[in-house]
């Protein structure tokens, strides 16, 4: 199985190939198949620690130099349980950790520049928006550029408490990270005709916190004022999507304490803020290291967007501006033309192994990294009264063992975090007359599958044809996949949208068909779970 990393087939490479954007002419490689590359492209200054991005001034004006390399990636902990044995630079690529990971990494075509015109497609890589890089193997989009003939840009972007933290007191906004997505959007639209992409076809995708990002994005977009565009003009969500209403800064200054607290800083100082921006006195280093080694509490490991007025709007929450079609009708009113979402058939063993779970406790706090505690205490409610222990709860949590937890846990994230947003957002927003294409995939490349599950993230060699990791015929299945669905977007951005509960499959023998959505009943039942909910 090939390990090689764009950094590595470009050094090898003796094609130059240049582009000529507003910020001056840069240098990239060909790879091997001829696709044209470019690494490292910033789009925004290197940015404050806890503030937003800045945009590139106009005077600004890029080095001279061969954009080839993979030097960087967001600063990140590396306690990913859902990595397993990947080794660590086959997800961030063969750099070091920095505070500056605000740069897109370009691929265009082989026929790029003499060709131009081609569609853009932008991809937001997944790590519970803790880990990860747009120089991972799973992003590299060399093959599909070329097959294609696509333009592709992965985009890197603040991580973990550098791109979330939040708080009302010291107030900080947080949404760091979705920020410097957006900021990456702009730029893309202003500069991607430089690499021969179309601005006016594009579409952006994510896979798991990618696809939660791409959710926070339609929503951001959806309250643009009006007659400004959305920087992107079709979405696919992969296996993601917001469930609830993220927590409000007040809600998140817990963790802002708990951060403080473990870096030994007086979280109620007047110049604790100023203290914890400063990267000589709190060496980012000492900030991963505290949350890798869970000083902060197990329930503040993870950080995660806010609802805060300069991203998600005043009110009402997320959840109920979809539900009564103000997304709906906020995405079509700034050009947006269809999204596309689904997930896989056995998400839930990759989410089993995200953190480790060893008792009660642990799961209950492991949680609520990523629900309010009401919210997590209704959903644990739902399982047990469906094993008729709702009498005896805690004692019957406390009899399973630590695998039956683990079983547990990986079964509620993965149903709160993808089986159910993607059935709620399909329902609002064909409700609301949106085009949305769902999809359902039950095979994956066996040789990606741990342990023989389709699970979670174990379809993006599909997206993005992969062609080393696909064997015999499985290149085949993958770009008839990619084929059908971009066939099935076309046909309901023309009125010819499937009924709710009808899914477009890649099934168990390979083949792609319509279906009956089997489980939507058993999914949606968590609804009652959520507020807003009947």
């Amino acid at each position: 199985m090939s390990r090689t990393h764009l950094h590595e087939e470009l050094a090898e490479s003796k094609a130059i190939v240049t582009a000529d954007t507003q910020y001056g002419t840069i240098q990239g490689r060909r790879a091997a198949n001829g696709a044209a590359v470019f690494l490292e492209v910033p789009y925004a200054l290197p940015p404050e620690r806890f503030a937003d991005p800045v945009p590139l001034p106009a005077n600004y004006r890029y080095e001279a130099k061969e954009y080839i390399f993979e030097s960087k990636y967001a600063a990140q902990p590396k306690n990913d349980g859902q990595a397993g044995g990947t080794p660590f630079e086959d997800k961030v690529g063969l750099g070091e950790p920095s505070e500056d990971p605000l740069f897109v990494n370009i691929i265009c075509p082989p026929s790029y520049p003499a060709q131009t015109g081609f569609p853009v497609k932008v991809y937001i890589h997944g790590g519970f928006l803790q880990f990860g890089s747009p120089h991972g193997l799973g992003s590299q989009a060399q093959y599909v550029a070329a097959e294609r003939a696509e333009v592709w840009v992965n985009v890197g972007y603040r991580l973990s408490a550098f791109g979330f933290l939040a708080s009302d007191v010291p107030r900080i906004d947080g949404n760091f990270g979705f920020k410097d997505q957006w900021l990456a959007l702009l730029w893309v639209r202003e500069n991607i005709k430089a690499f021969g992409g179309n601005p006016d076809d594009i579409q952006l995708s994510g896979l798991s916190a990618g696809a939660h990002s791409v959710h926070q994005i339609l929503h951001h977009a959806s309250r643009l004022p009006e007659g400004v565009k959305a920087p992107f003009d079709s979405a696919i969500m992969q296996s993601n999507g917001i469930v609830t209403a993220p927590k409000t800064p007040a809600e998140l200054r817990p963790q802002f304490t708990a951060l403080c607290r473990a870096l030994a800083l007086d979280p109620s100082s007047p110049t604790v803020l100023d203290t914890l921006r400063d990267p000589a006195k709190v060496p980012f280093s000492a900030i991963t290291h505290a949350i890798e080694t869970d000083a902060l509490g197990i329930e503040n490991g993870t950080f995660r967007g806010a609802w805060e007025a300069s991203w998600l709007g005043e009110s009402p929450d997320p959840m109920e501006w979809q539900r009564t079609g103000g997304l709906a009708r906020g995405l079509r009113a700034h050009g947006v033309r269809s999204v596309v979402i689904g997930d896989l058939t056995e998400e839930w063993y990759l989410y089993s192994i995200a953190h480790p779970i060893s008792n009660v406790n642990e799961l209950y706090r492991n949680l609520e990294r990523y629900y309010r505690k009401d919210v997590v205490k209704k959903m644990l409610d739902v399982y047990l009264e469906e094993e008729g222990e709702d009498e005896v709860a805690e004692k019957a949590l406390g009899e399973k063992t630590p695998e039956e937890l683990e079983g547990l846990f990986g079964k509620v994230l993965s149903e709160g975090q993808v089986h159910l947003p993607v059935r709620l957002f399909a329902r609002d927003m064909l409700a609301a007359g949106f085009p949305v294409l769902r999809y359902e995939i039950g095979w994956t490349p066996e040789q990606l599958r741990p342990f023989g599950y389709v699970t979670h993230g174990t379809d993006r060699a599909l997206w993005a044809l992969r062609v080393p990791l696909l064997e015999g015929d499985q290149g085949t299945v993958a770009r008839n996949w990619i084929s059908a669905i971009t066939q099935y977007v076309k046909r309901a951005e023309a009125g010819d949208t499937l009924p709710l509960k009808t899914v477009v499959t890649l099934s168990e023998d390979r083949a792609i068909r319509e279906v009956e959505d089997s489980k939507w009943d058993e999914y949606m039942r968590l609804r009652k779970t959520l507020p807003g909910e009947t």
